[in-house]
């Protein structure tokens, strides 16, 4: 069922971008944007349906609580927001879409293949598509930080698309990344998301040259990672990142209690801490890898 639902949209995505060619690029993005609004209004009940898997997955205790308690709690959180927008007398920012959905949706567009041996004159339109497809998910104002100094990676939009643009170009058809552990923190405002990702094939920018590789590329190579996505107003805003030196996402049996023992792990949680005001939101654990139990 999942595989005829990839195929029929990779089969209507073609047919919609042979209907776009004649469009300029920024009308091609506006015309994401609205797609991507439509697509919202979707989200709200697949996200009802991704927090319920999430919980399944998980190996919490959090897990175990029920849907008319959470519908309790969204209720009573919802009249908390509104009560303090009443007395404040300011608008509240709410959103049909969440950090999972959004992670999801620019994973799938960084997925998309390019393949490296056909002429620059059909292979750039593509980067270009891809790119559109894959921007619709972040805010003008997005950002890439390390977590460990705090100094900004990626500063703005324009550098972003830049650093991008040379990984779909340059990768080519086996770059691959993949979510292999993650944990999510569900909550009425912004909502955030840990990550532990393997990116295969990813060729970048030289280090200390510009990112959009005009000065030189590296070698192909597979790099593990750990990012904190930020979602507000149904888009990624901002991301931190650190190696995953210790190769946690790909031990399939590093469950939530060892990740969450990690000192990467204290490390996103004091970040996540720092920038909610300590409203984390609950936390909800999966493990992709997916290991069947025995007995």
């Amino acid at each position: 069922m999942g595989k005829d639902r990839r195929k029929s949209r990779s089969r209507s995505r073609r047919r919609n971008d042979d209907e776009d060619e004649d469009l300029s690029p920024e009308s091609r993005l506006k015309l994401l944007e609205v797609e991507n609004t439509t697509l919202k209004a979707e989200n709200r009940e697949l996200r009802k349906k991704l927090v319920e898997a999430l919980r399944q997955g998980g190996n919490g205790a959090s897990g175990t609580r029920t849907n008319s308690d959470k519908k309790e709690g969204r209720e009573k959180g919802g009249q908390q927001v509104e009560e303090r927008r009443e007395a404040r007398e300011e608008p509240v920012v709410t959103s049909d879409t969440n950090a999972v959905l959004l992670v999801n949706a620019q994973m799938e567009a960084y997925n998309e293949p390019i393949p490296n041996n056909i002429p620059p004159e059909k292979r750039l339109p593509m980067v270009e598509k891809k790119l559109m497809r894959f921007m619709v998910q972040f805010d003008d104002k997005v950002q890439i930080l390390d977590l460990k100094s705090g100094q900004t990676i990626i500063k703005d939009r324009n550098l972003f698309i830049k650093r991008y643009t040379c990984v779909f170009r340059e990768s080519g058809a086996k770059l691959q990344g993949s979510c292999l552990k993650r944990f999510y923190f569900d909550s009425a405002g912004p909502t955030y998301c840990i990550d532990y990702e393997m990116h295969e094939s990813l060729v970048t920018a030289m280090p200390g040259t510009p990112p959009d590789g005009k000065l030189g590329v590296r070698e192909p190579r597979t790099e593990y990672l750990i990012v904190l996505y930020e979602e507000k107003g149904g888009k990624l805003t901002r991301m931190w990142l650190r190696p995953d030196s210790e190769k946690l996402g790909s031990d399939p049996y590093a469950g939530e209690d060892i990740l969450a023992a990690s000192e990467a792990y204290k490390q996103f949680e004091a970040k996540l801490k720092e920038v909610t005001g300590g409203r984390l939101g609950e936390r909800i654990f999966h493990n992709y890898h997916d290991i069947p139990s025995v007995g």
